[in-house]
This record gives structure tokens, C-alpha cells and sequence, in this order.
């Protein structure tokens, strides 16, 4: 067993974290924290597999500049630097280049975030799907989708990756 997940877990155990979160709620930050915008998913049904596409009951997106700037990480923004700067020097022609493809390089060079939200019978957010890199942001939905409390021990891989999503958010702390 991991060292350090036994000591997250102990921390956890201290804390009164609830483990799973609704619909409402998850919104609530969406909206409030990440000023995203709800979309019809049929807009955004290009960047899902289609037999994914039924799993997810919700869309939103996160285009704010001031709010992407705080989710990135370092590397995350460095990665969106060169991969505009290779996107110059391979541009695409917009004569042979779809409305998909256009958003696609938007989403892969930083300039928005999309989330998909599947949800339950009982409202709590069962399945994400994120589009585009922020490594906060996936760890902040996977403590938003939470964990069942049976599920809550350490021969579980999902409860490490959930324990690890709380410590990098400072939930631990």
C-alpha cells in the first residue's frame, strides 16, 4: 500500500467531506466559480464518441480568459504556447477545414474548456467527460462527482484517485 495514500486517507478521515454532490450543486460552482455556460450538448456533440453521446444530460463551457488563466497550470500554458506557435507554422486551410475541426484547435490551445455531466436518477453526477487540458478542473469534478461511501477504502483504485483529487485541491490541508 501506497505511504501516501494511507496518510490521505487518514486525513481524510478527519474531515467531514461530503462524498457525493448534486446536480444543483456541481452547477452552482460551474456557474458561480467557472462563470461556465450551459449549452445544449447537441452543439458540442462533435467532440463525443457517439456511443458515448447519450451518457452525458448536460453541457457547459468555460471560456472566461481571466478564469481559464487561474485554472491552467504552468505546463498546461507553456503546452498551449507551443502548440500555437506549431499551429502557425501548420495552418489550417479554411477552405478544406470544418466548424468541428476550427473548435477542436480553439479547445486544444487553451482558448475554452468543455464538460460534459452524465447524472443519475437521484440528480448526483454519475459520469464527466472533459474536453481540453486543466488538470484542476479534473480534479475539482472528480471530487464533485464524489464517491458511494462504501466504496470508501483503500484496496478501491477510484478512492485513491479521489483521495488524490482532494490533496491537490488543498481539501486535505
Amino acid at each position: 500500500m501506497d505511504v501516501r495514500i494511507e496518510e490521505l486517507y487518514k486525513k481524510y478521515l478527519k474531515r467531514s467531506i461530503p462524498n457525493k454532490f448534486l446536480l444543483s450543486d456541481v452547477e452552482d460552482v460551474l456557474i458561480n466559480e467557472y462563470l461556465s455556460k450551459s449549452l445544449d450538448k447537441k452543439q458540442m456533440r462533435f467532440l463525443v464518441d457517439p456511443k458515448e453521446f447519450d451518457l452525458y444530460n448536460k453541457c457547459y463551457i468555460i471560456d472566461s480568459v481571466e478564469i481559464l488563466h487561474n485554472l491552467f497550470t504552468v505546463q498546461e500554458k507553456n503546452e498551449f504556447i507551443s502548440l500555437k506557435e506549431l499551429n502557425k507554422q501548420y495552418t489550417l486551410d479554411s477552405s478544406e477545414t470544418t466548424k468541428e475541426e476550427i473548435e477542436y484547435t480553439l479547445i486544444q490551445e487553451g482558448e475554452y474548456l468543455v464538460i460534459f455531466l452524465g447524472i443519475d436518477s437521484d440528480g448526483y453526477i454519475k459520469d464527466f467527460k472533459t474536453v481540453g487540458n486543466s488538470e484542476r478542473l479534473f480534479h475539482r469534478l472528480v471530487v464533485l462527482m464524489g464517491i458511494e461511501k462504501e466504496d470508501c477504502n483503500l484496496e478501491n483504485r477510484d478512492f485513491h484517485d479521489y483521495l488524490e483529487a482532494l490533496s491537490n485541491l488543498g481539501y486535505l490541508d
